[in-house]
């Protein structure tokens, strides 16, 4: 699959949200002396589900992603959902964190490892460098390509906000 075509595609999706496409929010614990949960980060599919527990809907905001990707075939996907990067990401400083767009594209093997990581956008590149070495540490469900096991690229595309 050509990275080029399947990174644009990522961008493209992740720039022009159709309006029927939900936006979802990744929202930390509260603060010591506070019962006010902070948006740390803003998304086109939920934080806290496991590939097989979304919706074909938001399954196929994903697949969207991917050039050619019939419904049959799968994108890798982090084993426990998008949570554990972003509970991670919500544990930086405050002054660490800088709301804007982060995208990346981690290569993960058929047996659902990752490789290597490509940050494309990240507000800072302290930022891009933590999300990188995050991507790194998780344990990805293996794309599926014709029934199949396969490497692919996993796409990673959401919104920091300091709300």
């Amino acid at each position: 699959m050509n990275r080029i075509a399947v990174i644009a595609a990522a961008l493209a999706l992740a720039g022009t949200a159709a309006a029927e496409d939900a936006t979802y929010a990744f929202r930390d614990q509260p603060r010591t002396g506070s019962h006010i949960r902070r948006n740390v980060a803003f998304g086109q599919v939920p934080f806290d589900k496991r590939y097989a527990d979304l919706s074909e809907t938001q399954k196929e905001v994903l697949r969207g992603a991917y050039e050619r990707m019939s419904a049959d075939d799968e994108p890798p996907f982090p084993v426990n959902g998008l949570s554990p990067m972003f509970r991670a990401l919500a544990r930086l400083e405050k002054r660490d964190v800088r709301p804007g767009p982060v995208k990346a594209s981690v290569s993960v093997d058929a047996a659902g490892k990752p490789l290597t990581v490509r940050i494309l956008v990240a507000p800072s590149e302290y930022l891009g460098d933590v999300v990188a070495r995050l991507l790194l540490l998780e344990q990805y469900k293996p794309a599926r390509c014709g029934g199949q096991p396969c490497g692919q690229d996993f796409l990673l595309a959401a919104t920091l906000t300091d709300e």
